[in-house]
């Protein structure tokens, strides 16, 4: 038999052969040849630029000075200057690295060198990690705010910055002289919600989000939802709070933040060619800063009053009720023309319910973080109003806020978050923000909780955006739903391994993002649009390119590599004749000036120094070879990425998806692998789950085996893997599979079922009939039947009725026959000359009937019977007839007979039953467990013996369906409540003044924004009777001193627009006189 399955196997590999065009193999999309070539002109044009400045010594001025146009104070990189060499050479080399990156997550997603791995979860593992890192790591790392940013060396940028114009509500109010007996010392580093906090915030709601994908944590799946509420929230708090602090509205500052939200995975999109909604975190961030960009930009002139701008976070909240709350058909209106309900890639159910389900989960997190903004300088004034007092006091402040807080906590706690899924899913807009603002309030309880920082979790909060982005193909792959595999069979040094690239990669990717941001998007509205219209025409000539060449069949590496280079050249000489005459002037320039100061930091000291700095001539005399040298690097540079790519391609494993019809050759392959159930993490499982302490049986001989394939070459795409019953619904839906055969078959059957869900199926009943056909629909629209065949002749009856109806009317057949025999033919029928003539005749017209019904469309497949335990045999016509020797030579007769060619495919029995033929308790049969290889090696077959599952369209849920306009209600009044009262925590800031006088949210308004808005050049007399004429409350005697303060110092506060102190004075009142 096993020559014969070897033939087989070559027949199956001859069928791959021939298909040798990498990227049809690899279905790429046009948007990722237009980025190969895209890219590929950037690198072939890079190389260049370095063979020619090295090649003609100019190497060491490759950065240049800088450029006439450069901005003062931008820390980050220069804008563009393309008259100057080392500029253009700077960008094409940060978009050359960018590009690498990108190739790099191509070849991890679509040529990995060895298979992705399912996931799986382990609850201790899951917690020994989060334990590990966020406690043990996280806290050995704690350390003063001011020590951390001090050592992160951190760079502002506008995005970041919101989150830092933050502190601007009360660095404003820091130090400014008037009664510090009213309130607590405020410093930088121990604010409110500060930088290093925000940052560490982020930072371990990022691993947990990550490990909860890697690990397939579902039973965490609400605390997730939560999380996602947060960075939400975050998202209107930082926006809202950059532009109350700097009244920017900018366009330069609307495509600079749309940039940075949305670069990275504009570039993976293309690459990846996945949609735009598969990566739904950035469409949601950047509609929320839409969102607060749209409500502070209209009447912004009027955003400094009390009320003016609550009034338009009331409207917004109206509107928010009106489009989510409310089943009235606006929010399908609103995007109706934008998406559609076409199945795609991250929504199953088109991307219109898609965005409706994401948005409607946190619709009501970006207008609960903006009002925490705007009560922002009140919930500052309001800690350290109760850290003023005593001790006693100030704790019974806090605590009456805190107990309030965490009873509505333990109510979340002990009812919503513990619905399952989709129950919870309808809850979380509504009740997400509790222990959101529960976290806050118990975060910045005293001074030093807010003084200090864990370290590695901020470190880990400053590229969540990127590490979220890229988890999908360079950590983990399938868009986050298998594992990246570099080391098979170490799952956790594969984890060490995987997860340094990942992470240096997303720091650099983070990086790479603002340097090229700074380059192409300046302050400067029109660099800003040439950048983008530059940019949109190149990618626009490429996409195009690729367009043309698929729609005339000519994708292939080769053709991209040619088009690479023609654009390449092409590119290289252009900046070649617009900044090569001057870049060599500089240089000469710089070269002189260094040999001229001797002792300065340039001194040449060795000979290979010297020759950096040899003499420039002008462009005539450049060599041949500099000239026409870096072209041919460049190409050779491609040449390597291009075989580097092909040879991936040829040797690696693929994406994830249907095994090929070569993988026939290699299903069979496997192996009955010893488990020890005694080991540490299967003791943990069974105490959790089913409170045992100890195990009984352990390693074999305890039946402690699972079925394992072998490993196969990458190359050969062969993930072959357990099908579960979800996988199986989806290959199986509206299907019809028949088994027909003897008891061997019968058991094969009855393994698929427990694998499809029927548990019962099989268990031993001693009354129920042995030998009768058994019918189970599955799913509720597959019909999968068992017909009792015993011997061939009685299979040949059947499959001939099979495949006269199949001829006769048209459709009615099953969409997959399951055969198996010879037992019984070899016990009854096979004991004379004559019978074994008969038997051969049916053999011949059953392999006929086979391949009749294969050409009707029906794959057969057939079942080799399993292994003989001789000596088990329980009866004496058994012993005479059917020991493994006879069971043998049956084999050879169905293979020569042609029964086995004439199959779709052979399930080997022999393969998953001769390593535990003693398990076989009567000769024949075998425990339940045994069979299931068998039906996995079927399923796993079933991908290339069956077309694509019958995927009938399933409408989407309709969009409306989770509105609740009685929670939503709710939410209005909660709104009204933190708008009209004062309070960034929604009101349980009152609680503290049962106990403690002088510090409700309302009344401290003025003082705390008296500075800020001083600052801001807001306060001139009209200001200051417009905002008190407009409040309920006059202003305060506390703000009175901070405003005169500031009177003072006029001179030393950008905008101030006090004419007098004594203007300022009149304005108070007599009872507050300026001293």
């Amino acid at each position: 038999m096993g020559d014969h399955l070897q033939e087989n196997k070559d027949s199956f590999l001859q069928q791959d052969a021939g298909n040798d065009s990498i990227l049809a193999n690899a279905k790429t999309s046009t948007s990722t040849i237009a980025m190969a070539m895209f890219f590929g002109t950037i690198i072939f044009t890079t190389a260049s630029l370095v063979a020619r400045l090295w090649l003609t010594g100019l190497w060491r001025w490759r950065n240049g000075a800088p450029p006439v146009n450069a901005t003062k104070g931008n820390d980050i990189s220069q804008p563009l200057d393309t008259s100057h060499l080392p500029s253009i050479y700077n960008l094409l080399y940060h978009f050359t690295v960018f590009g690498l990156i990108l190739f790099y997550s191509y070849i991890c997603e679509h040529h990995p060198p060895y298979f992705h791995e399912e996931k799986t979860y382990d609850r201790d593992e899951f917690f020994f990690w989060m334990i590990l890192v966020v406690v043990f790591a996280g806290g050995h790392t704690l350390r003063r705010n001011d020590e951390i940013e001090r050592r992160g060396k951190d760079v502002p940028y506008v995005g970041e910055g919101a989150r830092s114009n933050v502190n601007d509500f009360s660095s404003l109010l820091r130090n400014q002289g008037y009664d510090e007996t009213q309130k607590a010392t405020l410093l930088p580093e121990n604010e409110v919600l500060n930088r290093c906090q925000t940052e560490e915030w982020k930072g371990w709601m990022q691993f947990t989000f990550l490990m909860y994908h890697y690990t397939h944590a579902m039973e965490i799946y609400n605390g997730i939802r939560v999380m996602i509420t947060c960075y939400l929230w975050m998202t209107g708090f930082n926006n809202f709070s950059f532009f109350y602090t700097t009244n920017d509205y900018s366009l330069t500052r609307v495509l600079q933040m749309v940039w940075r939200l949305n670069f990275l995975v504009f570039f993976l999109c293309l690459t990846h060619g996945n949609p735009y909604i598969l990566y739904y975190i950035c469409p949601l961030h950047t509609f929320s800063f839409f969102m607060v960009y749209a409500v502070m930009f209209i009447g912004r002139g009027r955003n400094y009053s009390k009320w003016w701008i609550r009034i338009k976070l009331g409207v917004l909240a109206l509107i928010i009720f009106c489009v989510w709350d409310c089943d009235n058909g606006i929010f399908e209106m609103m995007h109706k023309l934008f998406l559609s309900d076409e199945v795609i890639a991250g929504a199953s159910m088109g991307s219109r319910w898609e965005w409706y389900f994401r948005s409607y989960l946190d619709h009501w997190s970006t207008l609960l973080g903006m009002i925490f903004a705007l009560n922002f300088p009140i919930v500052s004034l309001f800690y350290r109003k109760l850290e003023a007092r005593s001790k006693q006091i100030q704790w019974i402040g806090k605590l009456a806020v805190a107990a309030g807080m965490l009873v509505v906590f333990l109510l979340w706690v002990n009812g919503p978050l513990m619905y399952s899924k989709i129950p919870y899913n309808s809850t979380n807009p509504y009740f997400g923000f509790i222990p959101l603002v529960t976290y806050i309030y118990l975060r910045n309880l005293t001074p030093k909780m807010r003084s200090y920082s864990m370290e590695l979790l901020h470190n880990i909060g400053k590229t969540t955006l990127e590490t979220y982005i890229m988890q999908h193909h360079i950590w983990l792959t399938s868009n986050s739903k298998t594992i990246l595999v570099f080391l098979p069979g170490w799952p956790r040094v594969n984890l060490a391994l995987v997860t340094y690239l990942y992470v240096i990669l997303s720091r650099k990717l983070h990086d790479l993002t603002l340097h090229i941001r700074g380059m192409l998007l300046p302050n400067d509205r029109g660099a800003c649009i040439n950048s983008l219209v530059y940019m949109a025409l190149a990618l626009a000539g490429f996409y195009c390119a690729a367009f043309l060449l698929e729609g005339m069949n000519m994708i292939s590496l080769p053709i991209v590599g040619v088009v690479s280079i023609l654009c390449g050249t092409l590119l290289y000489q252009t900046v070649m004749d617009f900044s090569w005459k001057a870049y060599r002037k500089m240089a000469q320039k710089e070269k002189t000036s260094v040999d001229a100061d001797d002792g300065d930091d340039y001194t040449v000291t060795s000979q290979s120094e010297r020759s950096d700095y040899s003499t420039e001539q002008e462009s005539t005399d450049e060599t041949v070879y500099s000239k026409f040298y870096p072209p041919l690097i460049g190409a050779m540079v491609l040449l390597v990425l291009g075989l580097s790519w092909s040879e991936f391609a040829a040797a690696g494993a693929s994406a994830v998806g249907p095994l090929p019809v070569s993988c026939g050759a290699f299903v069979n392959d496997g192996m009955w692998i010893p488990i020890d159930g005694c080991n540490e993490s299967s003791r943990g499982i069974a105490y959790r789950n089913y409170g045992s302490t100890s195990y009984g049986s352990c390693t074999p001989p305890s039946n402690s085996y699972v079925w394992a394939w072998k490993e196969q070459p990458s190359h050969t795409h062969c993930r072959f893997g357990h099908r579960n019953e979800e996988k199986l619904k989806q290959i199986l839906n509206r299907r019809e599979v028949v088994f027909i055969g003897d008891s061997m078959t019968r058991y094969l059957y009855h393994a698929s079922m427990q694998a499809m869900g029927i548990k019962g199926s099989g268990a031993y009943d001693a009354t129920g009939p042995k030998h009768a056909d058994i019918s189970n629909t599955l799913f509720g629209t597959t019909p999968i039947n068992f017909k009792w065949a015993p011997l061939a002749v009685d299979q040949l009856t059947i499959l001939k009725e099979i495949n006269r109806l199949a001829s006769e009317d048209m459709g009615i057949r099953p969409d997959l026959i399951v055969l198996g025999g010879g037992a019984w033919d070899l016990l009854h029928l096979y004991a004379t000359d004559e019978d074994r003539q008969s038997h051969a005749a049916t053999l011949n017209d059953l392999g006929f009937e086979m391949r009749k019904a294969q050409e009707l469309g029906t794959p057969v497949v057939w079942l080799i019977p399993t292994t003989i335990n001789s000596q088990a045999l329980n009866t004496e016509e058994k012993r005479d007839h059917m020991r493994e020797e006879d069971m043998e030579s049956m084999r050879w007769v169905y293979a020569n007979s042609g029964i086995l060619s004439s199959s779709s495919f052979v399930i080997d029995g022999p393969v998953f039953t001769s390593s535990r033929v003693s398990e076989s308790y009567d000769g024949v049969h075998y425990p339940p467990q045994v069979y299931s290889a068998g039906a996995q090696i079927l399923f796993n077959a079933l991908d290339w013996l069956l077309p694509p599952g019958i995927v009938e369209p399933v409408p989407p849920p309709r969009i409306g369906k989770m509105a609740n306009p009685v929670l939503g209600a709710a939410m209005l009044i909660l709104v009204t409540i933190g708008l009209v009262c004062c309070d960034g925590f929604m009101g349980f800031s009152y609680l503290a003044s049962l106990f403690v006088k002088g510090v409700m949210p309302h009344q401290l308004y003025d003082e705390a924004f008296a500075a800020l808005h001083i600052r801001l050049g807001l306060h001139s007399p009209d200001m200051v009777r417009a905002n008190t004429e407009m409040s309920p409350w006059r202003l305060s005697s506390n703000a009175a001193p901070v405003v005169v303060h500031f009177a003072k110092n006029e001179s030393r506060y950008r905008g101030n627009n006090l004419r007098s102190i004594e203007e300022v004075s009149e304005l108070l009142g007599p009872q507050n006189e300026v001293e």
